[in-house]
């Protein structure tokens, strides 16, 4: 007998509130950014590109977000480092993502709660300092953590 498996996805509420809390730190900072989250799954839950932010910046955090999803929560730091490490499968990858490309970036976080991978979100539109400390805000603004 094969054993069932459960995803646990992050909620509308909670992807709401999380995006909120990135908004009020962008806004606190008089920077403009875009903002993504994605659940477990990868499938996109809720996003906003504040007034003023740079062109494609939605997308970009999109696909940040997904690559720390498909590669199991992976930080975007982390990623960024595969990337450095490995130019030509990285350079080949953008194009798998089913409706977001693969993005291995600074400005992502995989949201973490009770061990459970529940979800990421993407930023971009500023440094990538600006961009980390925006999610980590955001985060745990939800209760949730950046760590399994």
């Amino acid at each position: 007998m094969s054993e069932s498996r459960t995803i646990s996805l992050i909620s509308y509420a909670e992807a709401h509130a999380a995006l909120e809390a990135a908004v009020a730190f962008a806004t606190e900072r008089g920077i403009s950014l875009s903002f993504v989250v994605v659940d477990g799954a990868g499938h996109l839950v809720t996003c906003a590109r504040m007034d003023g932010a740079p062109f494609v910046t939605i997308e970009v955090a999109r696909g940040k977000a997904f690559a720390c999803i498909a590669t199991g929560g992976q930080k975007g730091r982390q990623l960024r480092e595969r990337y450095l490490e490995h130019p030509m499968v990285w350079g080949n990858i953008p194009s798998l993502g089913y409706g977001a490309p693969l993005l291995p970036a600074i400005g992502s976080e995989p949201i973490w709660r009770d061990g459970k991978l529940i979800g990421a979100m993407g930023a971009s539109g500023g440094s990538a300092e600006i961009d980390e400390e925006a999610l980590k805000v955001a985060i745990e603004a939800i209760g949730a953590t950046i760590t399994p």
